[in-house]
């Protein structure tokens, strides 16, 4: 940044260039002109530092902004990032919505979202939770077959391995 604004003042000065320097006024002051000007104030025919500093600072303040303002936008992706697909793909959506139709409904709805944990209503989670309930099954029928028929026990096995094949 500091070597920017060197290379922006050499420039400004006209030190370094081809072109011919322009023609020079001298500099009478008027007599009710004050004794001490400040800095930013430049005489006639000599180039504007200060607004070259200035237009360095919006062009920096403007893409700062524009940086920050993405980065807040992706805020609900990026808190939601190590959840479900499903959950991802919603929050993602109206985080979209909300860029596209600058509507921040949609963008509070994603950040809502994307804070509450969403259960999982996979047809995995429900076969996690149906095989728990099968082991669960085949170890009450084992307990009722020692007593009993011990055939019944290995014809309940032999069918859930099956199914989980």
């Amino acid at each position: 940044m500091t070597g920017l604004l060197v290379v922006l003042t050499l420039l400004l000065k006209g030190d370094g260039s081809s072109a011919p320097a322009p023609e020079v006024i001298s500099s009478t002051r008027h007599s009710a002109a004050a004794a001490h000007v400040p800095p930013f104030i430049t005489s006639p025919g000599s180039s504007d530092i200060l607004l070259g500093v200035m237009a360095v600072v919006l062009v920096a303040a403007v893409l700062a902004i524009g940086v920050f303002f993405f980065w807040l936008h992706s805020l609900p992706e990026r808190l939601v990032h190590k959840s479900t697909k499903m959950h991802f793909d919603i929050v993602a959506v109206l985080a979209l919505l909300s860029l596209f139709t600058h509507m921040h409904v949609f963008w509070v709805a994603a950040l809502l979202l994307a804070l509450v944990q969403v259960p999982d209503f996979s047809m995995s989670y429900f076969s996690r939770i149906l095989n728990r309930i099968t082991i669960s099954l085949e170890r009450i029928a084992d307990s009722q077959t020692t007593k009993g028929n011990p055939s019944i026990s290995e014809n309940i096995r032999s069918r859930s391995h099956d199914e989980h094949k």
